[in-house]
């Protein structure tokens, strides 16, 4: 009888170790699990980074384009006002008076300080 009580509490403590393993084993999945979902995450980051990079040199691409096309355009209304264009006329006629209004404002400034 008592090699029967001791067989039972050994059974028991062998299928409370077996619990305990299948859960480790529960445990180690979700961490493997974990690390792949990890690894997924650590990927988009750094494609993510790298189509950052990419769009910041587009970006600063078509900003130099853009100031480019800006001056084209200045150039472009110049050439128009003096091909005789009346709205461009006007344009340029303001910006010669306020050209003109700034040179006198130096002239000015240069005179009292002589």
């Amino acid at each position: 009888m008592e090699k029967m009580v001791k067989f039972n509490e050994l059974e028991n403590k062998v299928l409370s170790v077996l619990d305990q393993l299948g859960n480790y084993k529960d445990i180690l999945k979700g961490a493997e699990n974990s690390i792949q979902e990890l690894e997924k995450l650590q990927n988009e980051i750094n494609s993510l980074k790298e189509e950052n990079a990419r769009l910041k040199n587009k970006l600063r691409d078509s900003q130099a384009n853009n100031l480019n096309l800006n001056e084209e355009v200045k150039r472009l209304k110049v050439v128009n006002a003096m091909s005789g264009n009346q709205e461009y006329k006007q344009m340029m006629k303001q910006r010669m008076n306020k050209l003109i209004k700034e040179v006198d404002t130096c002239i000015a400034q240069i005179k009292t300080n002589n």
